[in-house]
């Protein structure tokens, strides 16, 4: 018989036992109508091609589906939640903002930034820093430190401004760090003192810019003055009298020969400052003196008398053999310090300028930094009393050359 097409107008299927099948002998049911309405639940075992439109009036709910491939736009108008359960990895928000409890990777990201916050706890990337154009490494942070002050940070832009290194601390010349001996004395750690020595005699030079920095605990505090008990020295002093930090000294040209530094809270804490000056005059051009022993067997010392300046730098010294000098302020100084061994520190204020043990023929010795020296007698001369040992294993004169600058006439 003949296949033919027919028409139905409804179809009811009420009261049947099982699953009431529809089938077609072609393979394809076709079902042209303005509404095909279907008020229960439809399984659809193969693939279901919609040439048109679907309208899902409740939830549209996709099981087991790996991926959804659309070639145009899917709008979403509240928003998409991401995860194994909804908004546990992320959610896009209607507002168009995204929100993510996991890693956003992203090879460039363009804007200036602006309207970044809450950014914080990057380290060690994101950020190259360069100098002069060269890449120096990366880093999430930088830093700005001395003399470098960031005015503000807007619009991405981060405004630095320097400032000059503050001339109070860039032209320090020679540095004294100050310190007491209980009650009774200051001492002082720097060029051509020793650290040992109760107030001792400083010699500051015209035209110098010296600090002391007061560590003296607190409750000494240093000042320079006219005389002992006298009134301040101002003329380039900075924070003069101060109980602890830096005490700067820029001496002037017309300062006094003499002045004093002494504590205000305790005046048996004094000592006198020497103001002396270089000149360019060839009178104070700096010189060799010599002087010789007689004969001397080996360890025997031999005193000798060397005519140089009051007042001098000490820079070298130079022996023709092995030997022991010492270099003093006075005659009774080196007679009191005779006894002492090498390599036994003199007393302080034993009246030892300065001593060089030498180990060859010929040897000189620079001396750094310069010890200033001078003629401590009643009278000032120009006499440098010397003593020499002869640590050499021969009997022999020993010489001795000293190069000195003069500083006073």
């Amino acid at each position: 018989m003949a296949e033919k097409g027919f028409g139905v107008k409804e179809i009811n299927l009420v009261g049947a036992t099982g699953t009431p099948t529809i089938e077609s002998p072609g393979g394809n049911l076709n079902l042209n109508a303005n509404n095909v309405a279907i008020s229960t639940n439809a399984s659809v075992g193969g693939t279901l091609s919609v040439t048109g439109n679907i309208s899902v009036g409740g939830t549209l709910t996709y099981a087991e589906v790996t991926d959804v491939d659309s070639l145009g736009i899917i709008t979403a108008r509240t928003g998409i939640k991401i995860g194994p359960s909804a908004g546990v990895g992320g959610t896009f928000s209607a507002n168009g903002s995204y929100i993510t409890t996991g890693i956003v990777t992203a090879f460039k990201f363009v804007g200036d930034g602006s309207g970044l916050t809450g950014v914080s706890g990057a380290s060690g990337s994101g950020l190259a820093v360069r100098d002069s154009g060269s890449t120096v490494g990366t880093a999430g942070t930088i830093n700005f430190r001395n003399n470098l002050t960031v005015s503000s940070f807007t619009g991405g832009t981060a405004t630095v401004d320097a400032t000059a290194p503050d001339p109070t601390n860039s032209d320090i010349q020679v540095v004294y760090t100050v310190t007491a001996n209980g009650f009774s004395a200051y001492r002082f750690a720097g060029n051509g003192v020793v650290s040992s020595t109760d107030n001792p005699d400083l010699y500051l030079y015209r035209g110098t810019k010296y600090r002391f920095i007061n560590n003296s605990g607190g409750s000494h505090p240093f000042e320079i003055r006219a005389s002992a008990g006298g009134s301040a020295y101002s003329t380039g002093v900075t924070n003069n009298g101060a109980s602890s930090g830096n005490i700067d000294f820029a001496v002037p040209y017309n300062a006094p020969n003499t002045l004093v530094y002494q504590c205000t809270s305790h005046g048996g804490m004094v000592g006198t400052i020497n103001i002396v000056q270089f000149s360019s005059s060839s009178s104070t051009s700096r010189n060799v003196v010599s002087g010789s022993t007689g004969s001397l067997a080996q360890n025997a010392i031999g005193n000798i008398t060397i005519t140089g300046h009051k007042s001098y730098l000490l820079m070298n010294v130079g022996l023709s053999t092995a030997g022991w000098f010492r270099l003093y302020t006075d005659s009774a100084s080196r007679t009191s310090d005779a006894s002492r061994s090498v390599g036994e520190d003199p007393t302080p204020g034993s009246g030892v300028i300065a001593e060089v043990v030498t180990t060859g023929i010929s040897t000189s010795i620079k001396i750094s930094p310069f010890v200033p020296g001078g003629n401590m007698d009643s009278t000032p001369s120009t006499n440098m009393y010397v003593a020499i040992k002869n640590l050499s294993s021969t009997t022999q004169a020993i010489t001795a050359n000293l190069t000195i600058l003069k500083l006073e006439d």
